[in-house]
């Protein structure tokens, strides 16, 4: 494929047009575990759907995420995508990709997305990882780059720590919280700021505030809303974690993507944690914790089938829960 061909093919991928959920939201009248307006904030996309894009308490979603094979999902309107797997070809219109950990299933699409953007000529990537991995991703960029016999291609890294502020060039604010996983790893939280009039001037008039300003005085304050969190791969013990402020605003963001790869008794709770993964029967002993609008379910195991998937979360969570609850299932049959 040449560079024309290839950039005319990916170019194509943003001008898709919003999917409709008619259909699916003719069903979920039907369906109670997901009928629209159950619970206060639940979505509005019945819960086993099949569209590859997911529109959930406002945000666009897309991607795949299958435990072990690849885990993706694109945020168009922040411009990000958490963790890159084997790189959508939408992934590399979001300059900026958040990994939560290094195993290969998230972070092999990599080379692919710096080299994409590159031969584009979009503006370099942006790859924020875990304390200590930036020294691991130079080393995966330089050998590809050799093996392409390539020169050096811009692209930046960036260590993020526990609670520290990234400005995303879309405008959005990021911060870590931490999880646990195998590996070292982390989850992100997106943030929109909006400025707002400062609470000591509240109720003052218009002609008030107008002199202020005009003296030179600040009169608004930003306020950061929690909108999106991803958890990447973890067990549920970061949710018993000491209390964090990163972590509290992840679980009331509006949208929280949470791993969940065992469903079931063919893995027991004790196994999942010990393979560093979440088992539903965690999810759902914590449910008090989740104060978000919308739960997107993300890398369930291949081993379980589309249809298992829904039966399992239909028989074990509550149906409040429930409700809010919408598994990404793309790529799964």
């Amino acid at each position: 494929m040449t560079q024309e061909s290839l950039s005319r093919s990916l170019k194509e991928q943003t001008n898709l047009g919003p999917e409709t959920v008619a259909a699916a939201l003719s069903k979920a009248a039907t369906t109670p575990a997901a009928t629209k307006g159950q619970v206060e904030g639940s979505t509005a996309l019945v819960a086993d759907t099949r569209q590859t894009k997911l529109n959930v308490s406002g945000w666009e979603l897309e991607g795949i995420s299958i435990s072990g094979q690849e885990t993706s999902i694109i945020v168009p309107r922040a411009k990000v995508t958490f963790d890159i797997g084997r790189c959508p070809q939408r992934a590399c219109f979001q300059q900026t990709v958040l990994l939560s950990h290094t195993h290969l299933d998230h972070v092999g699409g990599l080379p692919f997305h710096v080299c994409t953007r590159n031969m584009l000529q979009l503006p370099p990537s942006k790859v924020v990882v875990p304390q200590g991995f930036s020294a691991g991703v130079r080393k995966l960029m330089d050998a590809v780059l050799e093996l392409q016999f390539s020169p050096a291609i811009g692209y930046e890294v960036l260590e993020l720590e526990a609670g520290q502020n990234f400005e995303l060039p879309s405008g959005f604010l990021c911060r870590t919280f931490p999880t646990t996983h195998a590996i070292p790893s982390q989850g992100y939280v997106i943030y929109s700021q909006r400025k707002k009039l400062k609470t000591e001037l509240q109720g003052k008039s218009q002609a008030e505030i107008k002199e202020l300003r005009l003296s030179g005085v600040d009169v608004t304050e930003t306020h950061q809303v929690p909108e999106i969190a991803f958890t990447g791969d973890t067990t549920s013990a970061f949710l018993d974690a000491e209390t964090n402020p990163t972590l509290e605003d992840a679980l009331k963001a509006k949208v929280l993507c949470i791993e969940m790869t065992f469903l079931g008794d063919d893995v027991t709770v004790e196994e999942a944690r010990g393979k560093g993964h979440m088992h539903v029967s965690d999810f759902v002993a914590h449910a008090h914790r989740f104060q978000n609008d919308s739960i997107v379910l993300i890398h369930f195991s291949p081993r379980y089938k589309r249809s298992e998937i829904l039966h399992q979360l239909d028989i074990m969570l509550p149906p409040v829960l429930r409700a809010k609850c919408v598994p990404l299932l793309n790529g799964i049959e």
